[in-house]
């Protein structure tokens, strides 16, 4: 994977992260937390989506093999997921209402899963891991998971002050621009991989 592919991948992977996109939902979640509860939630969920990535980088594809699934398949599979993903990013329809505000440590659930680190991001990564071979490539994308820690700590922390400057319509547009590069991004992974499998195509 080249250093191009590697910079497509960390485009999308912030794409369906959508951290600011995901600003309101937060604050509706830590209303009743204080400042100190705040810091503790930002932190707690950065590491964890940081782990949580780097696992699914490491482990993912292995378990893949271990059902027996194509990895092409997969890959058309995670396309058509991003695209659905991006459909509801467009039409501002995600469903930010399914996510529990009973849990006590909301930093593990939902805020890592599935709010920031989804069924989509994971996939993202798991085709990642199939296309690098090398160490050096690996050690790049592991660093890509630390600076997206950094990017989710940093937009938690400061989500009032982003939401207050941006306001709704702002937020709604940034939510709604990541959709579209996303949707764009998942129609060219589709496109290869129906080459793949259908040959007949090309």
């Amino acid at each position: 994977m080249d250093v191009t592919e590697l910079i497509k991948t960390f485009v999308i992977l912030v794409a369906v992260i959508d951290p600011i996109g995901n600003i309101p939902v937060y604050i509706l979640l830590t209303a009743q937390k204080t400042d100190a509860e705040h810091k503790s939630i930002a932190l707690k969920t950065s590491c964890t989506a940081v782990l949580l990535l780097a696992a699914s980088f490491l482990l993912g594809k292995h378990i893949i093999g271990f059902f027996g699934i194509e990895m092409s398949a997969f890959k058309l599979i995670g396309g058509i997921f991003l695209l659905y993903i991006s459909f509801t990013m467009l039409s501002n329809t995600k469903s930010s209402y399914l996510f529990s505000e009973e849990n006590e440590d909301i930093s593990l659930v939902p805020l890592t899963f599935p709010l920031f680190i989804g069924p989509a991001a994971i996939s993202i990564v798991i085709i990642q891991s199939d296309e690098i071979s090398n160490w050096t490539g690996k050690i790049i994308s592991l660093s890509e998971f630390a600076l997206i820690g950094v990017l989710i700590w940093l937009t938690l922390r400061l989500s009032k002050l982003i939401l207050n400057n941006l306001s709704k319509t702002g937020t709604k547009f940034i939510h709604q621009i990541m959709g579209l590069l996303l949707g764009s991004l998942a129609i060219g992974m589709i496109a290869e991989e129906l080459k793949i499998l259908l040959p007949g195509l090309s």
